[in-house]
C-alpha cells in the first residue's frame, strides 16, 4: 500500500500536481487548496498519498499531512460521499474545523460545500461524530510503560493481555520493576 511519495514536481494545475518519481510521472489529485500552498515546479515535496481504486481504475491522492490522509480516507468510506466529495470537504475545512462544525452540527457551513445539501450535511454530522472522535490519536504513553508492554510482550503475554494488566496497574509512579511486579500478579493465581 502507499503511504509517501517523494519526488519533484513536474507541473501542477488546480487540483491535480504530476510528480517525477525516478523515471515515472505520477498524476496526483491534491485538494485545491494544496495546490497553491505547494512549492513551483523543478522542487522536491514529499506528500502522504492514499491509493484510491474505484471500478478497477486506480487513483492517487495527495495530502498536504498525515491528520488530513486520515480524514480524507474516513469520509471517503462513508456512504454516499466517495473520494472527489471527501476532496471537496477538504478545500473547503481543515480536519479541525470540519470536527468543529460537525460536533457543532453547522449544517450551513458544511452545505456551502459543493455536492453537499441541507440533508446531506444533517447525515455528515450523525456519521461523523463519533468517528472523527475515536480517530483522534490516543496520548503518548510513558517510555516507562512501553517498556514494560514490551516486557510482558516477549514474556510470551498477547498485546491485549498485557495492555490489560499495565491499565490495571499503571499510575505512573513506579519505576520499571516495580510494575512489571503488579503487572505479573495479575497472571498469577491467587
Amino acid at each position: 500500500m502507499l503511504s509517501e511519495i517523494r519526488g519533484r514536481i513536474k507541473r501542477k494545475s488546480p487540483g491535480k500536481i504530476w510528480l517525477e518519481v525516478g523515471s515515472l510521472v505520477l498524476e496526483i489529485t491534491v485538494p485545491l487548496t494544496l495546490t497553491e500552498t505547494l512549492p513551483p515546479p523543478g522542487e522536491e515535496v514529499s506528500l502522504p498519498v492514499c491509493l484510491w481504486i474505484q471500478e478497477g481504475v486506480p487513483e492517487i491522492f495527495g495530502f498536504g499531512d498525515e491528520e488530513t490522509r486520515e480524514t480524507f480516507k474516513l469520509l471517503a468510506s462513508l456512504s454516499g460521499v466517495g473520494p472527489r466529495l471527501a476532496l471537496n470537504l477538504l478545500a473547503f475545512f481543515r480536519p479541525e474545523e470540519l470536527e468543529k462544525a460537525v460536533q457543532t452540527e453547522d449544517l450551513k457551513a458544511l452545505s456551502r460545500v459543493p455536492g453537499i445539501g441541507p440533508r446531506r450535511a444533517e447525515r455528515l454530522c450523525v456519521e461523523l461524530r463519533g468517528k472523527l472522535a475515536l480517530r483522534k490519536k490516543s496520548p503518548a504513553r510513558p517510555p516507562v510503560y512501553e517498556e514494560a508492554l514490551a516486557v510482558l510482550r516477549n514474556l510470551g503475554f498477547s498485546a491485549r493481555e498485557a495492555e490489560e494488566a499495565l491499565a490495571q496497574v499503571f499510575s505512573g509512579e513506579e519505576d520499571l520493576d516495580e510494575l512489571l511486579k503488579k503487572a505479573l500478579k495479575r497472571f498469577s493465581p491467587v
